[in-house]
């Protein structure tokens, strides 16, 4: 078993974990097979002290473990600074009740971008608890390796209008730029700028979002503009936070 090592700060893992604040792991344990170069890689994720430890098979090579290092980085935020964002929480009417619960997290993104726009997909009117039920259903089933979405596997996991939008999603990728890529809206591309390109400047607007903002913050219309007045350029981060909590309740 080789390992890979990362240094970290500001950051807990199993409190991040078991936050439900990810779009990476769909299981209940911290162990995730993901596709890497041509393969399927399992990772097993621990913390000791302020080091994230993640074991992984012995043939996995030296190069490929600094790419899987790289990526986890990204994928964990383990380079962001969010004291700024820390500051604004304490203020917030709101977010200084769950502070808390948000100091030492993470948002954590999906491990490839094809992931992610599977799930911007899956998500589309959809709960946050049942997105995690179908995603595990998808992973399970044919993983996020392209080569497995065929129509008749993607058809047995039942996820309605959702599978001709993952097939021109499967068909597209790389090709279109995602806003070209049938199913895939300003919902989708915000909450994929959010939760995969770690931009929290984006927002989104659905049904949770006006809820909280209009009764606990008394807003009642330009939810864009009063997002920016509020939160300013974590405004995408907060309303993750937010959301999760909320849908707890």
């Amino acid at each position: 078993m080789s390992q890979i090592k990362i240094k970290t700060k500001d950051f807990d893992f199993l409190k991040t974990f078991n936050s439900g604040l990810f779009y990476f792991f769909y299981e209940d344990v911290p162990v995730r097979r993901v596709y890497f170069n041509n393969r399927i890689v399992e990772l097993v994720f621990s913390q000791q002290d302020e080091t994230l430890i993640i074991d992984l098979s012995p043939d996995i090579k030296r190069d490929e473990r600094e790419i899987l290092k790289k990526r986890i980085i990204h994928c964990f935020g383990l380079q962001e600074d969010l004291t700024g964002f820390y500051n604004l929480c304490k203020k917030d009417k709101v977010l200084k009740e769950y502070f808390p619960k948000i100091e030492r997290t993470r948002v954590v993104s999906a491990f490839s971008d094809f992931e992610a726009l599977v799930g911007a997909i899956v998500s589309q009117n959809n709960s946050y608890r049942n997105y995690r039920k179908q995603m595990r259903k998808v992973y399970r089933a044919v993983n996020f390796e392209r080569a497995n979405y065929k129509e008749e596997k993607i058809e047995e996991l039942k996820l309605g209008y959702k599978i001709s939008y993952i097939m021109e999603l499967t068909k597209d990728y790389n090709k279109l730029n995602i806003r070209n890529i049938k199913g895939i809206g300003n919902y989708s591309v915000n909450l994929y700028n959010i939760f995969q390109k770690r931009d929290y400047d984006s927002f989104y607007i659905d049904c949770l979002t006006e809820k909280i903002m209009k009764e606990n913050y008394g807003i009642n219309n330009d939810f864009e503009e009063n997002s920016k007045k509020l939160w300013g350029n974590y405004r995408g981060l907060a309303e993750a936070y937010l959301q999760r909590f909320f849908e707890q309740k």
